[in-house]
């Protein structure tokens, strides 16, 4: 059985509105620190949502909203602990909710042609072929992944856990 785009859209949303609480109270002090050594930090691990979603608003078509530039820095693979400067938190926080309201928003009117190319991240490609499939998980798995992730990093960093992802 697959998931409508509607569905789809929908459990993204909920991870969306479960993030809010996550994203209250970070500064930019909290943006490299890493309470756990060797874990990605809190502005990297927004850094990087925002650049992969981006990525799946790209492959339905949209042109970027994240600055080019976060590409190479929050691209994966990338260390947050080798990062010398991020963005406003306040900026990562803004642009992340962004993508995903506009991802969620493009997701379910996207026409299904755009999404037959071949996925352009081949690391994924051998689980995620085309677009069709790698947009979903972008919009659910992956985002729930690193949320996650957010809540560790908040509890490590005695923030204390917000949101029930």
């Amino acid at each position: 059985m697959s998931l409508s785009a509607e569905t789809i859209s929908a459990q993204c949303r909920y991870l969306i509105a479960s993030a809010e609480a996550m994203l209250n109270g970070l500064n930019d002090e909290h943006a490299a620190l890493e309470p756990t050594p060797g874990n990605k930090s809190a502005g990297w691990l927004l850094g990087h949502l925002c650049i992969t979603g981006d990525f799946g608003r790209r492959l339905c078509g949209r042109n970027p909203i994240a600055p080019k530039e976060w590409r190479d820095t929050f691209r994966p693979g990338t260390n947050s602990g080798a990062i010398e400067s991020y963005p406003a938190m306040d900026e990562l926080c803004t642009k992340f909710r962004e993508i995903y309201a506009d991802l969620c928003d493009v997701y379910v009117a996207v026409d299904q042609s755009t999404l037959m190319t071949p996925n352009p991240f081949e690391p994924a490609r051998p689980a995620f072929p085309t677009a069709a499939e790698m947009v979903p998980y972008l919009m659910t798995g992956h985002l729930g992944y690193h949320l996650g992730q957010l809540g560790d990093w908040r509890r490590a960093a005695g923030l204390g856990h917000k949101g029930h992802i």
